[in-house]
């Protein structure tokens, strides 16, 4: 049997499609965000992150970037998706990826992280072991007790710091690939906001 893992993901991206994306949009529930990850992927990426945001795509993809450009900090709906063969625990409603790196303080610190509402994952920690719940563990049924995914403490430590590694090459390999196909300039500057937006805390 395989080994539980985590990866970055982002869930929901049913935003509109911009003007400057010519590819067809094929919508799923979430996307895997990895070095690996597919031109679908990168397309459905740049849907939410633009349409969560609330950036014009009426306009052309320079004037998309460069007020993408202007925010501080961006929002996107995601976090950290925990896997184990078709057992899969999402994060849910109001969980963001750009607060990714809490979850992993959290499980540094044996504290459950926020994933989100509606339902409620969380995680419980009983010695050397690691359960995360769909939904929070008080609830629990026997329905959810047949669901929860369960690690070893370090072999979570390891897949989350994986999970880092992993982001870092989505931002540099795919989505810097697919921008830089349509401007160098703006591939670079993408690149550098991602690590600002995303990678602040390491």
């Amino acid at each position: 049997m395989s080994k539980p893992y985590t990866k970055a993901v982002i869930i929901e991206p049913y935003y509109e499609c911009p003007i400057w994306i010519e590819n067809d949009v094929t919508r799923k529930e979430y996307a895997k965000l990895d070095a690996e990850s597919s031109e679908e992927d990168v397309v459905l990426f740049l849907i939410l992150l633009f349409g969560y945001n609330n950036i014009n795509v009426k306009q052309s993809l320079e004037e998309s970037f460069n007020e993408l450009f202007k925010e501080e900090g961006v929002v996107l709906s995601g976090g950290i998706g925990f896997f184990e063969e078709n057992n899969v625990i999402l994060p849910s409603c109001c969980c963001g990826l750009e607060d990714w790196s809490e979850v992993y303080d959290s499980v540094r610190n044996k504290t459950s992280p926020w994933l989100g509402h509606d339902p409620n994952p969380g995680i419980t920690y009983s010695d050397n072991r690691v359960k995360v719940w769909p939904d929070a563990p008080d609830r629990s049924t026997v329905t959810q007790e047949l669901r929860f995914i369960e690690y070893e403490y370090e072999e979570l430590l390891r897949s989350l710091e994986k999970t880092k590694e992993e982001l870092i090459g989505f931002i540099r390999e795919p989505l810097f690939r697919w921008v830089n196909d349509r401007s160098e300039k703006i591939a670079i500057e993408m690149m550098r906001k991602m690590d600002e937006w995303f990678l602040r805390e390491f």
